[in-house]
């Protein structure tokens, strides 16, 4: 290998540590570790972080623009490799320094002047202070945009599902799958905030592509300066691909797709062709480059992190920028994305608070408890949207046609509920109860519910079938109003005693209207799990996507076995090496694409986007091809 070759000094990347971690800690014995862009361990518990951390060295430096973005483990993780001993214990570092209530939620963080004593001794910050003579002007710029009524009928149905799932969590903490759709809802929120195309893949232009083309006009055209544009999610960016071209401006667009072996071909052509005057990217663009020829930065949208604002913002403004920097924030007023602008500062004050030299804070709050605040940011009331001024008047009715599958997959059966039965049986404060039970019933199961009936003083559940878990969340539930779940087949038994049974005075206030009712309950799971990843994969959250995708999978593969329930992840290898497989229920390619989804399910650490945006693809098709022949 030529790490034997007895140089003095060696290059790996991240990925490559974790296969030749043993031929460094054997051969090379390194005295001296540096790690750029050290931000790649924040996460303590990635295979790469742990791999890295087994690299002994008498000395260490850890290079970073961002030590801290999200959360003080992130700093934690870091340190590990500089110096272990200076905050300890994993436990008592969260003791020290996290407020957290009676579940370990972070609600602040506290002692933020003697963590600062501390990192003093190891240490050396390099900010824009200390270069500010040598950097041109930065203006920013906030521009209030406003959405168009199907932005806001859409932004309106993602808030309305979050915003429910959101209050679930106020008496029980939510299982995985309402946690995805609780992201995958405020995703969908933050994308109506840029385009209504980029929810409905349907409609054409938004408000933030129109202000951009004014924008472009007069800073490229009449002006002659170069751009930069940057959006989280790559379709918009071929959206304002498109409008860019449709000016007559020259651009090159940077995403996740493109190999970095042609990377520098791009920065090249911009930097170097005068007719080139805008470079388009995602966050894939982020960090790493120097595109100083431009003077002008525009968001299209605001990113949840502090940190990678300003790492698009660092793209121009840098050391070798000769003009005045213009920077450019698109936000949807009155929207979401205003909430996570906000969300956004609290996060650079922590920062700020445990990193700046001379900062003074000892106690920074995060929240109140957080679903209380998420409540309150993403402007809910009692489980519901507050909608636009002109959307008001809407009936609840009118809202509910508007709603996406992906984002709520109980879309129609939430119109079932029968308000009257429910006021009529209970008073105004147990009949409110009563609802929010419903709705957290129909978000835990969701087209498992046949019927939801009153029964004295609780409700009575008809699910497909009733397992322990499924007893647990209905105990959960039951601290607001009581709880009993039962099958079909106990409900065809309690009618047989007519008016001795318990169901006999019973209201039934929900029964379950399929969304499409030919369809097999196990092909509905699934594309609605595709979706959910879809979205997932949209935020970065490739984990959670993953996941998504490979219940898809296994509810598509139950479905052709002629099962009812699709089994779970842990034991699907056995099922399909078991069962699918010797009895010929699914071919060679449907068999190479579980085999596929189930490995990246379980490969942990950090998961290629390309390979997940693939799997989501091959799932579709998976999928599709036995809907046609369902």
């Amino acid at each position: 290998m030529q790490y034997r070759h007895g140089a003095g000094f060696y290059i790996v990347n991240y990925e490559l540590i974790l296969r030749v971690v043993s031929v460094i800690n054997e051969t090379l014995r390194p005295d001296l570790v540096i790690l750029d862009e050290a931000q790649r361990i924040k996460n303590w518990r990635t295979k790469i972080a742990s791999a890295v951390k087994l690299i002994p060295s008498r000395y260490a430096f850890v290079l970073s623009g961002t030590p801290l973005e999200n959360r003080l483990e992130d700093l934690y993780s870091l340190m590990q490799v500089v110096n272990p001993h200076v905050l300890g214990p994993l436990w008592r570092y969260r003791v020290d320094f996290h407020v957290t209530d009676d579940r370990g939620k972070v609600l602040g963080y506290r002692n933020l002047s003697e963590l600062r004593q501390r990192l003093n001794k190891v240490m050396l910050r390099r900010d824009r202070r200390l270069v500010r003579d040598q950097l041109p002007e930065r203006i920013t710029q906030r521009i209030d945009v406003e959405l168009t009524e199907k932005q806001w009928e859409l932004h309106a149905s993602a808030m309305m599902a979050a915003g429910t799932i959101a209050n679930i969590a106020k008496w029980r903490t939510l299982t995985p799958s309402e946690s995805n759709r609780l992201m995958a809802a405020l995703q969908a929120a933050r994308r109506a905030c840029n385009a209504a195309g980029l929810v409905d893949k349907e409609t054409e232009g938004s408000p933030k592509l129109d202000e951009l083309a004014n924008l472009l006009e007069e800073l490229c055209i009449q002006s002659g300066l170069k751009a930069v544009i940057f959006s989280q999610w790559e379709r918009m960016t071929q959206m304002a691909e498109q409008r860019v071209r449709s000016l007559g401006l020259g651009c090159v667009r940077l995403h996740g797709g493109v190999p970095t072996t042609k990377r520098g071909e791009l920065l090249e052509r911009f930097r170097n062709d005068d007719s080139i005057q805008v470079f388009i990217s995602t966050d894939a663009g982020a960090t790493g480059l120097n595109l100083q020829v431009a003077s002008i930065l525009i968001h299209l949208d605001i990113p949840w992190n502090p940190a990678v604002l300003e790492q698009r913002n660092a793209r121009i403004h840098r050391l070798g920028q000769t003009n005045k920097v213009q920077i450019l924030l698109m936000i949807a007023a009155g929207a979401y994305e205003e909430s996570v602008f906000h969300m956004m500062e609290s996060k650079r004050n922590l920062f700020e608070n445990v990193v700046e030299g001379d900062a003074s804070e000892d106690v920074v709050g995060v929240s109140k408890k957080l679903m209380e605040v998420l409540l309150a940011n993403l402007n809910v009331v009692n489980g519901e949207a507050v909608l636009p001024p002109e959307e008001a008047n809407r009936t609840a009715d009118e809202v509910d046609h508007s709603l996406p599958d992906e984002l709520d997959q109980t879309a129609t059966s939430r119109k079932a509920i029968d308000t009257n039965k429910i006021a009529e049986r209970w008073n105004e404060e147990t009949a409110n109860k009563v609802r929010d039970v419903i709705i957290a019933l129909q978000h835990a199961f969701g087209t498992r519910i046949e019927r939801i009936l009153g029964a004295g003083g609780g409700l009575m559940t008809v699910l497909d079938r009733v397992d322990e878990q499924d007893e647990q969340t209905a105990a959960e539930l039951s601290e607001m109003v009581p709880v009993a779940l039962i099958d079909p087949r106990i409900l065809r038994s309690l009618k047989r005693l007519g008016a001795a049974s318990p169901v006999a005075e019973t209201d039934t206030l929900f029964e379950a209207l399929p969304s499409n009712a030919n369809q097999p309950l196990l092909l509905q799971q699934a594309r609605e799990k595709i979706h959910a990843g879809e979205l997932l994969i949209e935020q970065a959250c490739l984990g959670p996507a993953v996941e998504m995708l490979c219940s898809a999978l296994l509810a598509t593969a139950a479905y052709l076995a002629g099962g009812k329930h699709p089994p779970d992840p842990q034991h699907a290898g056995v099922w399909l090496y078991g069962e699918l497989i010797p009895k010929g229920m699914i071919d060679t390619h449907q068999t190479t694409l579980l085999s596929r989804g189930l490995t990246l399910l379980q490969s942990g650490g950090e998961l290629p986007e390309a390979m997940v945006r693939e799997l989501a693809a091959d799932a579709e098709v998976f999928l599709n091809g036995t809907e046609t022949s369902a």
